[in-house]
């Protein structure tokens, strides 16, 4: 191991390297024989490293998806962290993981239930009836050694996955209301389910936030969470496809172009296309390793990327609030041969948005 590269992963030597893919092609062989324990442990290990080959993933997947009844909750939930660390999704793995929670809400400790729901969440993997189960079984308030930020967490991921609970978001509000204190990241949470409550819920009027409170919790969010300061950092590939993005919009539209925007509701946008006076036209967002998740076909094939819950969550926001929004994969961005097409590719795309 020779540091770091830019994502935190450590560098192998080559000789690393080939050790790792020799014993992955090797273990492919024997999954079915490894403990569930080990399986996960596996995962999570070669998904630390930066080895992410997806045929051994995807076989890891099969074999842990076929014995699912084997698994303990942490096991399965350490596991679906590996994909989740290695930007690979499963779908029925995360079902299995699903499954096996629903049937034990009450028994599994509050932190892993909110573990196991930001997984799904994070994929956009939706079982109804484990958000009804629950969204009842916390309806009176945290369980399981649950913390307020644990609990606003486990919300945050029922409003990404379009799950809704009243009774359960009065009892988040109101442990949060009893708290001493709260983290920056739980106060950004708080501000986006107040949102998206206020968006989707009629009903949500009966116990909405204060409006002090909630102007609280939109000038931290957009200190915390806006412009430059987004959360989510793009790497250099992505910041390279939206400056070259931007830098064609200018001599297409007469308004102004700006990267890393910050939205009127706080949110950070890749590129905002702006009329005179500031007035934004469309909001442009560019599809990468950032916001997308590669999903694994039967064969470990990667097939078509999943949109990350929390990128789909801030376009809905942003939409239902009447912003338009333009999505540019970079892999087609990069596919176009000449800065003509490109143009011309920008035209339509902000006539049709």
């Amino acid at each position: 191991v020779s540091g770091s590269d830019a994502d935190g992963k450590p560098k192998l030597s080559e000789d690393a390297r080939s050790f790792f893919t020799t014993s992955a092609a090797e273990l492919s062989l024997r999954l079915m024989d490894v403990a569930p324990r080990d399986l996960s442990q596996i995962a999570n290990a070669m998904a630390t490293i930066g080895q992410t080959e997806e045929r051994f993933f995807a076989s890891l997947a099969r074999a842990s998806v076929a014995r699912c009844e084997r698994f303990a909750v942490e096991e399965m939930l350490l596991l679906c962290s590996a994909f989740d660390k290695a930007g690979l999704v499963h779908v029925p793995l995360l079902e299995a993981s699903a499954k096996l929670l629903r049937h034990q809400v009450s028994q599994v400790p509050g932190a892993d239930l909110a573990k196991g729901l930001k997984s799904l969440a994070t994929c956009c993997v939706r079982d109804l009836d484990l958000g009804k189960a629950v969204g009842e079984y916390l309806a009176e308030g945290p369980k399981g050694g649950l913390t307020s930020e644990e609990f606003c967490s486990l919300a945050w991921t029922f409003v990404t996955l379009g799950f809704y609970h009243d009774q359960m978001f009065r009892a988040v509000f109101k442990a949060l209301e009893d708290a001493p204190s709260m983290p920056g990241d739980t106060l950004c949470q708080l501000y986006e389910i107040h949102l998206a409550l206020k968006a989707f819920r009629d009903d949500y009027g009966k116990y909405e936030l204060e409006d002090a409170a909630v102007q609280s919790l939109k000038a931290h969010y957009r200190k915390q969470r806006g412009g430059k300061l987004r959360d989510v950092k793009l790497d250099r590939s992505v910041e390279k496809v939206c400056k070259d993005i931007a830098d064609s919009l200018q001599k297409v539209v007469s308004g102004s172009v700006s990267r890393q925007h910050q939205t009127e509701l706080g949110m950070a946008v890749d590129i905002a296309v702006n009329k005179k006076g500031n007035k934004p036209i469309v909001f442009i967002e560019v599809d990468g390793s950032h916001s997308l998740m590669r999903t694994l076909d039967l064969n470990g094939a990667s097939q078509i990327s999943r949109v990350r819950g929390a990128v789909l969550l801030k376009r809905y926001l942003l939409q239902k609030h009447g912003f338009r929004i333009a999505v540019v994969p970079e892999d087609f961005w990069r596919s176009l041969p000449d800065s003509r097409e490109k143009r011309d590719f920008l035209r339509e795309l902000l006539r049709s948005a």
